[in-house]
């Protein structure tokens, strides 16, 4: 992950933890007049520095003085209607961003949210309101919210069908879904993918190919709208979705080519990953084009 993304997402993160720390102090001030409280507070401290001494070398703490005196903080914060700590945006990690040395789920969103922003696909559906309105392919957005919510047993989803049936509108909806049970994800269009793959070609720098194998969830839309360099294109396609069929990495691709499209403009090899139906879904949206039904 390139850690210029990671730092714009943890400085969010950061800025919501001052907010809810400011907005407790605030909170706090009433008491900071009061004697006793300011008296138990500064013994907490006390009691919590020493603590953490014994523990950097080995010796046996006590923890009940620590839990008294913090029983009688809460007391007197309940007394004045004071919650026991700030109102942390996201209560797994208290707006750390990091929880056992991983990354927690809030800061995954606001990872997918920068990529989201740098790929042009900021905006995201919801698969309630598709699924109202789609008709006649409900089931399909029905079958792809199955998916997201599922352990990905098949991990490599194509979705195809002519310009304009809802391709896009699906994978926005999916994106969502998925952001919000805490993946990481990643979208681009083929072309952006292309231009990649030619700047690798270029430079040999494999940060450029290892942000789209090592993506927890990868987005691929509208492949077959980019013009295809054999010992570029479809090299590094082949590797990306290879290594990502061989880690188990969830793959979603859309685009307006059929299966046997893919054999003939790709080669055999894309084409079996993609077809192998242990491991593949393909589905077909079928119907008119809805931008120009809109018009």
């Amino acid at each position: 992950m390139n850690r210029n993304i990671v730092d714009k997402a943890m400085l969010i993160i950061q800025e919501r933890k001052r907010n809810a720390e400011n907005e407790y102090k605030s909170l706090l001030k009433p008491l900071m007049t009061d004697s006793k409280f300011v008296e138990l507070d500064k013994k907490l401290t006390q009691i919590t520095i020493a603590n953490a001494k014994k523990e950097s070398y080995g010796e046996q703490v006590d923890k009940q003085e620590e839990k008294k005196v913090k029983a009688q903080l809460e007391s007197l914060k309940k007394e004045n209607n004071i919650p026991n700590a700030p109102n942390y945006n996201c209560k797994i990690c208290k707006d750390q961003g990091i929880i056992e040395g991983k990354y927690c789920k809030c800061l995954k969103k606001e990872i997918s949210n920068v990529l989201l922003k740098d790929s042009g696909f900021e905006k995201l559906e919801d698969f309630d309101k598709a699924i109202e309105t789609s008709g006649n392919l409900s089931p399909y957005f029905k079958k792809m919210q199955e998916w997201c919510n599922s352990k990905f047993s098949k991990n490599l989803v194509y979705i195809a069908g002519p310009t304009g049936v809802g391709k896009t509108y699906l994978l926005r909806c999916m994106a969502k879904e998925l952001i919000e049970h805490g993946y990481l994800i990643k979208i681009v269009t083929a072309f952006k993918l292309n231009q990649d793959f030619k700047e690798f070609n270029k430079n040999l720098n494999d940060e450029i190919l290892n942000s789209y194998i090592e993506s927890e969830i990868l987005f691929i839309d509208d492949l077959g709208t980019e013009p295809v360099y054999k010992n570029i294109t479809i090299e590094c396609l082949y590797l990306i979705i290879n290594e990502r069929k061989m880690r188990k990495l969830p793959t979603v691709i859309t685009s307006n080519l059929d299966l046997s499209d893919i054999r003939d403009i790709y080669d055999e090899r894309i084409y079996s990953r993609i077809a192998d139906r242990e491991t593949s879904i393909t589905i077909y949206l079928n119907g008119e084009d809805k931008r120009l039904i809109k018009k």
